[in-house]
C-alpha cells in the first residue's frame, strides 16, 4: 500500500512538473508574442512618424522650406544627397592657409558633424581660382555642374574676376544669365542659391572701363531681382559681422587686400552658414 501512495505521489509530482512546464513554456510564447507586437507597433509608429516629416519636408507643401531641412528631405527620401558649389576665388579656396580652412570645407564639416542626418551628404567643388563669368561658360564648367545632378548648387557669382578682367556689365549680366539658363533647364529639380562674392578692400577702385567692383555686385543684383532668384549677399552678411565684432576689413584679408585669410574664410561660414542654413 506504501508502495503504490509512493507512485501516487511521485505521479502527483511528475504531472506538476509538466503542467508547470507547459504552463511556464505558454507564458513565455505569449510573452514573446507581446513584445513581436509591441515592437512591430514601435516600429510602425516610426515609419508614419518619418512618413509625416517627409510629407512636412516637401518643398511643393512647403515654400519657404530652409535649405537645410530641404537637405534633410533629400536624405531621407534618396541614397545621396549632392552639394555642387561652383564659382571662382571664394569657392577655390583662394587665401585660406589650405584646403580645410576655406569656407566651403568648414561648410560641409559643420554640417556632417552638426546633422546625423546628413551622413549621406557630399559636396564637389568647382571653383577656379582667376575665373570671370566668361571663363566659367568657356571652359565648360558649367557643364561640369550638370553632370554632377546635384540637389542643390551654391553658385558663386565671379565679380571679383569681372572687374579686374574689365568685362563690361552688360557682358556680365549676359554671363549671369547664360549660366543660370544652362543650370535651370538641365536641372530643373536642383534649388539653386546665387551668393555675392566676398568684399575686397579697395571696392571704389575703377578698372580700364571706369567701373568699380560694387557696380558690378549691383548690376548683378538688378538681374537677380528681376528673375526672383534666391540670393544671400555674402558681402553684406561679412561687414554686418566684422561691424558686430569692431574687426576692420583688413584682418579678414590677405595681403593683396582682395583674398580671404583663414579669419575671413570662418566668418563667411558663420555668416553663410546662418543666412544659408
Amino acid at each position: 500500500m506504501r508502495k503504490y501512495g509512493l507512485i501516487i505521489i511521485e505521479g502527483i509530482c511528475l504531472a506538476v512538473l509538466v503542467f508547470g512546464h507547459l504552463h511556464w513554456k505558454n507564458i513565455s510564447q505569449a510573452a514573446g508574442v507581446e513584445a513581436r507586437e509591441a515592437a512591430a507597433k514601435v516600429k510602425e509608429k516610426e515609419k508614419e512618424e518619418k512618413e509625416a516629416l517627409i510629407q512636412s519636408l516637401k518643398s511643393e507643401n512647403n515654400k519657404q522650406l530652409p535649405l537645410i531641412d530641404y537637405l534633410h528631405y533629400k536624405s531621407m527620401t534618396q541614397e545621396r544627397v549632392i552639394v555642387s558649389l561652383v564659382g571662382s576665388n571664394g569657392t577655390s579656396g583662394t587665401g585660406a592657409s589650405n584646403t580645410l580652412k576655406s569656407w566651403a570645407e568648414r561648410l560641409e564639416k559643420s554640417l556632417r558633424a552638426n546633422r546625423d542626418d546628413l551622413e549621406t551628404l557630399r559636396f564637389i567643388n568647382h571653383g577656379h581660382e582667376g575665373y570671370s563669368t566668361e571663363d566659367l561658360l568657356e571652359g565648360k564648367k558649367i557643364e561640369a555642374v550638370i553632370q554632377d545632378d546635384p540637389d542643390l548648387i551654391i553658385f558663386e557669382n565671379s565679380l571679383i574676376n569681372n572687374h579686374y578682367q574689365s568685362l563690361s556689365l552688360e557682358q556680365t549680366k549676359k554671363d549671369f544669365e547664360s549660366i543660370m539658363t544652362k543650370l535651370q533647364k538641365e536641372l530643373p529639380n536642383a534649388k539653386i542659391l546665387i551668393i555675392s562674392p566676398n568684399p575686397v578692400a579697395n571696392s571704389k577702385t575703377e578698372n580700364s572701363l571706369g567701373l568699380n567692383y560694387l557696380e558690378y555686385i549691383q548690376a548683378s543684383e538688378q538681374v537677380i531681382k528681376t528673375n526672383k532668384w534666391a540670393y544671400l549677399n555674402s558681402k553684406e552678411e561679412i561687414e554686418k559681422k566684422l561691424s558686430k565684432k569692431n574687426m576692420r576689413l583688413d584682418d579678414i584679408l590677405t595681403n593683396d587686400n582682395i583674398h580671404l585669410n583663414d579669419q575671413g574664410h570662418y566668418i563667411w561660414l558663420v555668416r553663410g552658414n546662418g543666412g544659408i542654413f
